[in-house]
């Protein structure tokens, strides 16, 4: 992910409501899943997900299986 669109995906998740916070969390976490994620894709998308977990307080996301 380039840094722009990180950038941008970080400041839009501020603006999602609950709904589109959980769909955007089932959506990175299944672009996480995948053998072709690459380190820095991967790195983004915890970012993500880290951020989306603080603006979504009740979301308990494990990142266990998405570190590996």
């Amino acid at each position: 992910m380039h840094s722009v669109v990180l950038r941008e995906e970080l400041q839009r998740i501020d603006t999602l409501t609950v709904i589109e916070a959980v769909a955007y969390v089932n959506q990175l976490i299944g672009r996480l899943e995948h053998n072709d994620c690459t380190d820095e894709e991967r790195k983004d998308g915890l970012m993500l997900l880290e951020r989306l977990t603080e603006r979504v307080r009740f979301l308990k996301i494990r990142m266990e299986p998405l570190l590996a």
